[in-house]
């Protein structure tokens, strides 16, 4: 087995650098270790606290791989950084992103490919995400029944979120679970990608899964949680989510008129028995297969075909 020496800079806080998809991934293959000093490999990301670790590896030879789960864009001809208003983005040589591109240096892979359990790994409260899904509970859906109408679990009020609820609450009480619009007298406990909120879900027929802003390809693990439990999503985001997942499995807000037309159409759902099963009936993704790119053994031919070569 080849040595892979890789390192990774300018993660999020809780990231762990021997705990995450990449190292899981490139470990199936290569004999991985990290090295932080001559790595053959330099991951990094979108660097809110502007440390810019990344500079320190300017005249080394490594290959520079850039990961976001964040809707923002990849660095992989400006020369230098990009300074924005709240982070900093260093120039690439690769790219791993949402983003819907013909470029042969970039990967899409958007983040909730990050929340299944590709690799058969034990749950650690941890790691970040820390709840990673089995491909079975995807593609073979749970349609028991839930006591539960609705339910909103977010920390900020980006893109449509309020909208959607106050339009929802209108015909039926919602419950509110995180800190945005409590109305459950508790919060859910941990981060959004601990079991805690998993095990929340599974008692709502419905869960409003709406992205924090709206791009092409920006899909995150707020429609893959609810697919996981067989609670139907109320999706507002990327106006490519299809291109992902089953558009007959979901609610999508983009597919109505009106966000009060979609809050009509769910009304029709719950007076209807078979109309509500026959969305769980479904499958996840179309055909019942999961996305080819989100593959792992596709993902790693990219490293080996364009990065490692």
């Amino acid at each position: 087995m080849s040595q892979l020496k890789i390192n990774f800079v300018d993660f999020w806080r809780s990231f762990n650098k021997t705990d995450n998809y990449f190292y899981h991934l490139l470990s199936s293959k290569y004999d991985v270790i990290i090295d932080e000093e001559k790595p053959d490999l330099l991951f990094f990301s979108v660097d809110y606290a502007r440390h810019r670790q990344r500079d320190r590896y300017q005249n080394h030879s490594c290959k520079r791989i850039f990961y976001t789960g964040e809707n923002v864009r990849a660095n992989l001809d400006f020369p230098g950084s990009i300074e924005c208003e709240r982070y900093s983005i260093g120039k690439a040589d690769f790219a791993f992103t949402f983003d819907h591109s013909e470029d042969p240096r970039q990967y899409r892979l958007p983040l909730w490919t990050l929340f299944i359990n590709w690799f058969s790994l034990p749950h650690n409260d941890n790691r970040d995400p820390s709840y990673l899904i089995s491909c079975d509970s995807l593609l073979r859906r749970n349609i028991s029944p839930k006591e539960r109408f609705c339910n909103f679990i977010f920390s900020n009020p980006s893109g449509e979120r309020i909208n959607i609820l106050k339009s929802l609450l209108k015909y039926k009480k919602v419950d509110c679970a995180g800190s945005l619009m409590n109305n459950t007298g508790h919060k859910i406990k941990g981060r959004g990608d601990q079991k805690h909120k998993i095990e929340f879900l599974e008692n709502y027929r419905f869960t409003v899964a709406a992205e924090n802003s709206s791009f092409p390809g920006y899909t995150t693990e707020k429609i893959l949680h609810p697919f996981s439990v067989g609670s139907i999503p109320i999706y507002w985001g990327s106006d490519r989510v299809s291109d992902d997942f089953n558009k007959n499995a979901f609610i999508n807000v983009a597919d109505y008129d009106t966000i009060e037309d979609m809050v009509e159409n769910i009304k029709r759902i719950e007076e209807n028995e078979e109309e509500y099963y026959a969305y769980l009936r479904e499958p996840v993704f179309v055909d019942n297969q999961i996305p080819a790119t989100a593959l792992p053994q596709n993902v790693l031919s990219f490293f080996e075909e364009r990065v490692l070569c």
